[in-house]
């Protein structure tokens, strides 16, 4: 990485965590729900490009979108409903636009991708809104545990990495990176809790720290399948020196969810 490209993504980042704090801590959940919409549908426009149905449509995705975003915001008609009117609107669409014999041929991969999108982004990554409700304090603490669990894969990964675990994904990530992500994650997960309060034991911050920091450096290399099937480096370049939507929220897309349920049914 040269110089130029470390200071632009050290700009970028300053103003993403800052932006990130603000909406957290201030704004209201409705609010804060639109705006995890349309980052999401970023992403979700990102897949499209990287997975090419042959017959796709950004309407349709955005509107299935919506469904999960409002089930989520107003708690109605509820998310598994949600998903059957989705699977409904996405089944009629393609009934109703498939018009030639020779457009069957990629039925199955164009739909399967629709549907995917709405499983893969807008349901796993709807539930920060859940932690956010939680207390911004409990979304405050996977955002920590995944950065500094991160930057402890990087680091020591990079200097003593040598067992590779995801080369087809991710040629970089090595067994020894994900180790030092899950210690580090484990440590930062009883730091996060004197950082930003929340009713749990240490041991139990420390436990979850870890499973964080290991479902963080799963979840990245599955978002990397996508970019390595399309040939592309990264999923867009939205964010300046950090690529697109997808690559700075591909590790929450399992640990928010996982998250959720952890502290709904274990942190008692």
């Amino acid at each position: 990485m040269n110089v130029k490209e470390f200071i632009t993504r050290t700009i970028t980042a300053v103003f993403l965590i800052a932006g990130a704090y603000a909406l957290i801590k201030f704004t209201p959940d409705r609010w804060f729900s639109l705006v995890l919409f349309l980052l999401i549908s970023a992403g979700a426009y990102e897949l499209v490009k990287l997975t090419q149905p042959v017959k796709s449509c950004m309407i349709l995705v955005l509107l299935s979108g919506l469904i999960v975003a409002l089930s989520f915001t107003f708690g109605k008609p509820g998310l598994r409903s949600s998903i059957i009117i989705i699977l409904l609107l996405t089944g009629l669409f393609f009934l109703f636009s498939i018009r030639k014999r020779e457009n069957l041929d990629t039925f199955v991969r164009d739909m399967g991708i629709h549907f995917l999108i709405i499983i893969y982004l807008y349901v796993p990554l709807y539930f920060i809104l859940e932690l956010k409700r939680l207390g911004s304090n409990f979304l405050f603490f996977m955002i920590f545990v995944i950065a500094v669990g991160d930057t402890g894969a990087y680091f020591v990964g990079s200097a003593i990495g040598k067992h590779k675990i995801y080369p087809v994904a991710s040629p970089k990530k090595s067994l020894e990176g994900l180790i030092a992500a899950v210690i580090t994650a484990a440590l930062t997960g009883w730091l996060s809790i004197v950082v930003f309060p929340v009713p749990v034991k240490v041991w139990q911050a420390i436990a979850t720290g870890g499973v964080i920091g290991l479902l963080s450096q799963l979840s990245d290399p599955v978002e990397s399948l996508f970019k390595r099937a399309a040939g592309k480096k990264d999923s867009g370049n939205l964010l300046p020196g950090h690529g697109g939507v997808l690559d700075r929220v591909d590790s929450y897309i399992f640990c928010a969810p996982v998250l959720f349920y952890i502290i709904t049914y274990f942190w008692k």
